[in-house]
């Protein structure tokens, strides 16, 4: 923009203007002022604007909201317009001259506000001019502003700051960062003074310890030339909360702290001493305040940055003692009395150092050091006083009170739980046996005591441990499961619903026997523990029970393997779940999730008897009541066969009981179910509308697919003409064409080599019906049907002459109309993945009748695959594309290379780097990943 240099500022009515802006009422006038000051930032010659700026700075007879703002706009044109502000001269001295003054011999005129952002502006117009303009600015400065030490300390600081805020090249940048890292020695001297002198005032100690804290956020700042000063630092902000916290964040953050030994040692012996003191007494003050946790975490920061040092120390140094120590501080804040969060909110943080500790102390031993047993003992001792002490601290609340709180109070307290689930984990990897018999104590008294918010903590710490155990813990685990077993923890029956406090317990329960279902299926006495736990179960698999679905994911968890302890419970758990699955108030998914139990213990018995019991579950349903709705009957049929869907998945058992005299229960269960879904797909005489018969028939789709994985390979052929039927009535109804893709997958996996010709007619028929549907949203799905066909069932298919060719042909010619015309990267991906592979397998074969189909289409589908290689692809596109040019490169080398030569970019050098490649497909996809890259990039390179 070309600045105005005829029309002088009139800085009288600039300063009306700034007035105006900040007394306004209207917030109109206000925008537009807004953008009338910020013109007058850029518009004017740099001269005028900053003089205009230190004129209204100067006038005393201006309001502070003038002033505040001609030093902000001050600061502005030196951030915006730094060049001309430092290329002239007669300004640059102006300006530094301006800085210096006002903030000497000014000072005292100008309010707090305005003297911060001049010495910003001071800082910042000195890292522009350093090093060629101004190549000692921190001794100039510390010479001109001695007189006022607080002033000095603050635009030192500002250098400091003002750094990231720059904006300059970036070989400026990396040179101006090393001149400030020499100058750092300069501040260090300055600092030293200030924080060592007897009579230094309070404020100016803590403008040394704010010039400090910037300084060493200063990227690429060594932390040994500040070690002295950090010890005077340290020393001077130990009673102020809010300085130590910032202080400590700032030296743990920076990267190379974890190098310097030494300082990390006396930084922890300096909170064991000092810190821990300050903490103790301001949480006994007030134990939630924002000055305290921010104090807290960043000590806890510092004590985890330092593990590796301080185990190092006690393993190989023989000094435990500070570890030791410094553990026993973190392990006061988290035993720390009071209820989280209304009590005290610090207690979660020493989380991660308790995490950090035990998995160095593991690492340390794994690698072949030692750890002496008295170290060993003593972290033992503290996880375990940890570990107690936890339990009380994620013990829930009454219920009464807990309804008391908050919402707020109440997540916070679930993600404390959460961040505090170590604590068993810790323990348990210094005394196993001895972690899981103290929760068994624990978890026994308040059974006893009638305690159930504390049972259920102390079983939320064995659920957080359960996934870690094995064989070595079967005791301990073998009581807990005792105890589990005991009337004490099945839900009560008596009351409508089961109370909060008893729901909670029974979740947490539910998530332990899930963790240790494992553990209980691999023992000898397995049938005797599922027959004692299974009942339990059971008990909470009620709708009256909230956690209700934790339990019959549990309860399927111990059914799924349809082990010998269902010939003993089985009708327990049927009884149960049936009653569940009959009851109007539980959830649709809840209630398939119980008919899939009843799956599970219905494969034990024999196919009659089981199929009298589906019998009784289907006719139920009564999905042809009369007065009902066509939404009401529309929900029944998707219930319905979400039925079979389920029990076909959870009857096909590994450990199946078939009778030589009867068929397997799923064969006469699928018999059962063709004239439902026949009667879905090919109309409904009970007045089932058709335009919402496509959500139903994908779902019978998916329920076909569950039986076809489940059927006993000897009876699959003769379902195989309703299967197909059903994928030809499905796989071009557009609800239902995802899983219908699905199904026709399966389909030829599952019965391909069975039904051999029958299939490649099949396939073949969905192929060529498809190619009729080139214009569908769905074709992706089409073409990733097609692809994994080509993939998996290649030599399968092409066994079949005719059937096979028809279907490739019209795989050919959808996969070129897409790469001409599709602007969809998915359906373009889809589409060159089957050529790719179709020509793949023509190479490898030797498949003459492929080579001819692609030799037939190979000037149309070679312009198409070349132009749209030109564009932007995803990477895998690009890879299937070359591997199309590959095939016509070495097939048919001659032909290509004449018609690639008549396109654009067809004569290049990098189309001709790709013919010298064909005979390695690897360095040949190189190449056209380059072609691809410059095309999109910079055509003019290639």
């Amino acid at each position: 923009m070309a600045h105005v240099a005829s029309a002088a500022i009139d800085s009288d009515l600039l300063i009306a203007t700034i007035d105006e802006f900040y007394t306004t009422t209207n917030e109109q006038r206000r925008h537009d002022i807004d953008k009338i000051l910020c013109r007058f930032k850029s518009e004017y010659e740099c001269v005028q604007t900053v003089g205009a700026c230190m004129r209204i700075i100067n006038q005393e007879k201006c309001s502070p909201n003038v002033r505040y703002f001609g030093a902000v706009a001050l600061y502005d044109v030196i951030k915006v317009r730094s060049e001309e502000c430092v290329v002239n001269q007669t300004l640059q001295m102006s300006v530094k001259t301006f800085l210096i003054d006002s903030l000497t011999s000014g000072a005292y005129v100008q309010s707090t506000s305005i003297l911060n952002k001049l010495s910003a502006a001071l800082a910042l117009f000195s890292l522009y001019c350093i090093p060629e303009v101004w190549m000692t600015p921190v001794e100039d400065l510390t010479q001109l502003l001695a007189t006022t030490p607080e002033i000095l300390l603050k635009v030192l600081s500002d250098m400091a700051a003002e750094f990231a805020h720059v904006v300059m090249p970036l070989a400026q940048r990396s040179r101006l960062k090393a001149e400030l890292h020499k100058f750092s020695e300069n501040i260090i001297q300055i600092l030293a003074v200030v924080l060592r002198g007897g009579d230094t005032s309070s404020i100016t100690k803590q403008a040394a310890v704010e010039c400090v804290e910037q300084w060493l956020r200063l990227p690429g700042i060594c932390l040994d030339a500040w070690t002295q000063v950090l010890s005077d630092v340290l020393g001077a902000v130990v009673q102020d909360c809010t300085a130590l916290a910032s202080i400590l964040d700032i030296i743990a953050e920076n990267d190379e702290f974890h190098r310097h030994s030494m300082l990390i040692i006396n930084i922890c012996q300096y909170i064991c001493v000092n810190v821990s003191q300050k903490i103790e007494d301001e949480l006994r003050e007030d134990a939630t305040s924002e000055e305290i946790t921010a104090l807290v975490a960043a000590t806890c920061l510092v004590a985890e940055k330092s593990i590796p040092t301080l185990v190092e120390c006690a393993v190989q140094g023989g000094n435990s003692e500070l570890v030791i120590q410094m553990s026993r501080v973190m392990q006061v804040l988290a035993n720390l009395q009071g209820q989280y969060p209304l009590d005290e909110m610090v207690s979660d943080l020493p989380s991660s150092y308790f995490i950090s500790l035990r998995c160095e102390v593991m690492q340390t031993s794994s690698s072949g050091s030692t750890i002496n047993d008295q170290l060993r003992n003593e972290f033992s001792q503290i996880y375990a006083e940890i570990l107690d002490v936890a339990i009380r601290k994620l013990r829930y609340p009454s219920m009464e009170i807990w309804l008391s709180w908050s919402l707020y109070d109440r997540e916070i307290f679930d993600a404390y739980r959460k961040t505090r689930s170590d604590a068993s984990y810790d323990s348990y990897n210094f005394s196993a046996i001895d972690t899981l018999n103290y929760l068994n104590q624990k978890l026994e008294e308040a059974t006893n005591n009638g305690d159930v918010n504390t049972s259920e903590a102390c079983l939320f710490q064995w659920e957080c441990v359960a996934n870690y155990l094995g064989e070595s813990d079967y005791t301990p685990i073998l009581k807990c499961l005792e105890l589990c077993a005991s009337s004490s923890f099945s839900a009560s029956t008596s009351s409508p619903t089961l109370d909060l406090d008893s729901d909670r317990r029974g979740g947490t329960l539910m998530g332990v026997l899930y963790a240790l279902s494992y553990l209980i299926q691999e023992h000898e006495q397995a049938k005797e523990l599922e027959c004692a736990l299974i009942p339990v179960i059971l008990s909470y698999v009620s709708p009256n029970v909230p956690s209700v679905r934790q339990a019959i994911e549990t309860l399927q968890k111990f059914t799924e393997d349809r082990s010998e302890s269902l010939d003993i419970v089985g009708d327990q758990v049927s009884t149960r779940c049936y009653e569940f699955f009959n009851a109007p108030s539980a959830s649709d998914s809840d209630r398939l999730a119980a008919l899939k139990c009843i799956g599970y213990v219905l494969s034990r018995k024999p196919p009659s008897e089981t199929m009298k019991i589906i019998g009784q579950i289907l006719s139920y349903q009564n999905i042809n009541e009369a007065g009902i709705d066509e939404k009401i009957r529309h929900r029944r049929y998707a219930f319905q066969i979400n039925i079979f869907s389920t029990l076909f998945a959870s009857l096909s058992s590994r450990k199946e009981i078939e009778s030589t005299e009867e068929e397997p229960t799923i064969v006469q269960l699928l018999k059962e179910a063709i004239p439902v879904f026949e009667a879905l797909c090919c109309g409904d005489e009970n007045g089932l509308n058709k335009k919402n018969s496509g959500s139903l028939i994908q779902e019978v789709c998916k329920a076909v697919r569950s039986a076809l994985t489940s059927l006993p390979e000897r009876y699959i052929a003769s379902f195989f003409p309703f299967v197909v039927s059903l994928v030809n009535t499905a796989l071009f109804v557009s609800e239902s064409v995802v899983a219908a893709c699905g199904l026709a997958k399966s389909t030829v996996l599952q019965c391909g080599s069975l039904v051999g010709a029958d299939m490649a007619n099949a396939f073949s028929h969905w192929v060529k019906t498809a190619e009729q549907h080139m214009e569908s949203s769905q074709l992706d799905e089409y073409l990733q049907l097609i692809h994994q066909v080509v993939k998996k069932n290649w030599k399968m298919i092409r066994k079949f002459e005719d059937p096979s060719m028809f279907a490739f042909l019209s795989a050919t010619k959808i996969c070129s109309f897409i790469i001409i015309n599709s602007s969809v990267p998915t359906e373009v991906r889809s589409a060159s993945q089957v050529l790719a592979a179709l020509s793949t397998y023509a190479t490898s074969h030797d498949d003459a009748a492929m080579k001819t189909v692609f030799a037939e289409n190979g000037p149309t589908l070679l312009r198409a695959v070349f132009g749209r290689i030109q564009g932007e692809l995803m990477r895998p596109t690009v890879e299937a594309l070359a591997d199309i040019l590959y095939f016509y490169f070495k097939e048919f080398t001659t032909e290509t290379r004449a018609l690639i030569s008549a396109e654009p970019y067809g004569s290049s050098a990098l189309i001709t780097a790709m013919f010298r490649e064909i005979g390695n497909l690897r360095n040949f996809k190189q190449q056209t990943i380059r072609f691809n890259l410059a095309a999109v990039r910079d055509p003019g390179s290639i």
